[in-house]
């Protein structure tokens, strides 16, 4: 199947926009000359139909763009949902004329009216039966100037849109920054739509258990970050509603914003610390695993019922017991379903994960 890409690295600024678009013009046969090439590979016939659909494919995308900047310690891209049909016409033009990027007056027709800086990545794929957008999405990330917008600490927005039928899949990405915009989203938050964990994100914030992770306008979710120390405590006390409490001190706490939830959480029993036995810190800033959050929630739940669902991986682990007291409760099933034959107590709970963990945890 033929496979293609290629896009603008780091978008000009205004003040750049001369300059910028000369050197582009400059670097446009290269990619052009590389993905004709790539097109006279020879390769099997496409299967015909899509098995996921575009609103779906897109989300992947901004989803396997943000789990790649949250690896990098970059911040997350929120959707620009009103962007998204102009990108989607562009992947269609693409498929039917050619395969290049959009021409600077169109883009800075769809760009909004204030925005400072922008880069673009357009991709082909032969393949129209993809389960998800993985293949594109690494056809970027392995090339060092789609990588550099999609890691880009510049850019806040980001449209996804594409077009398949018989011949592939068509993507567009555009990323941008911009004075005063606000993307558009559905419910709370602007970088859970279409996530797995969406709905789970939603039950905690209509709970009051989470406000968000970019105070303090709180747009963002950050569903793929990991999960702190810290941030757990402030979960457990809120879904737990724990009562005020400050006769437990740690000393590494004193400057972090969980300080209080910390201490709720200490007294109820739910940590004792993170340096036994003396357990005279609590590590705010190190990531949970699963591990741990089956032992915080399973204190924090008092459940005391064992499984007897058996995990392969879990036998060596001190979190053990508690790992079996929440399968026995529900609140967990596994971490390779279908078969769900292991838990993976070491692997690092991310903030979407969390959700669905403490949705189960307050319906059971």
């Amino acid at each position: 199947m033929p496979i293609e890409n290629t896009g603008h690295e780091g978008g000009p600024s205004r003040d750049e926009m001369g300059r910028v678009e000369l050197r582009i013009k400059r670097w446009l046969p290269f990619p052009l000359a590389l993905a004709a090439l790539l097109t006279l590979i020879a390769f099997s016939p496409p299967p015909a139909n899509a098995s996921i659909s575009r609103d779906a494919y897109e989300e992947c995308l901004l989803d396997k763009a943000n789990e790649a900047r949250a690896a990098a310690g970059v911040g997350h891209l929120q959707m620009a949902h009103d962007l998204v049909p102009e990108l989607r016409e562009w992947s269609r033009w693409m498929r039917f004329n050619d395969f290049e990027h959009m021409p600077s007056d169109r883009r800075y027709d769809i760009l909004p009216s204030d925005w400072r800086t922008w880069g673009e990545n357009i991709a082909r794929h032969g393949n129209d039966d993809m389960p998800d957008c993985t293949p594109i999405h690494q056809m970027w990330m392995n090339s060092p100037g789609h990588r550099r917008n999609i890691l880009n600490p510049a850019f806040r927005f980001a449209a996804m849109g594409t077009y398949v039928d018989g011949s592939g899949w068509w993507a567009t990405q555009l990323f941008f920054d911009a004075n005063g915009y606000n993307a558009t989203c559905a419910g709370t938050f602007c970088d859970d739509d279409g996530s797995v964990f969406e709905t789970s994100i939603e039950t905690i914030a209509a709970a009051g258990i989470t406000r968000g992770c970019n105070p303090p306008v709180n747009t963002l979710f950050c569903p793929h970050d990991r999960v702190t120390r810290g941030e757990m405590a402030a979960f457990l006390a809120r879904a737990l509603e724990l009562p005020d409490s400050g006769d437990v001190e740690f000393s590494d706490d004193n400057r972090s914003a969980f300080e209080d939830a910390i201490e709720m959480i200490a007294a109820a029993g739910i940590t004792q610390g993170c340096n036994p036995p003396a357990n005279t810190r609590f590590c705010p800033d190190d990531h949970v695993t699963r591990g741990q959050m089956a032992a915080f929630l399973t204190r924090g739940l008092s459940l005391s019922s064992t499984s007897a669902i058996d995990f392969i991986d879990d036998n060596d682990s001190v979190f053990e017991s508690s790992i079996e007291r929440l399968a026995a409760a529900g609140i967990t099933h596994g971490c390779n379903p279908p078969a769900n034959t292991r838990f993976c107590p070491d692997d690092h709970v991310t903030r979407g994960q969390m959700a669905a963990f403490l949705v189960r945890a307050l319906d059971s």
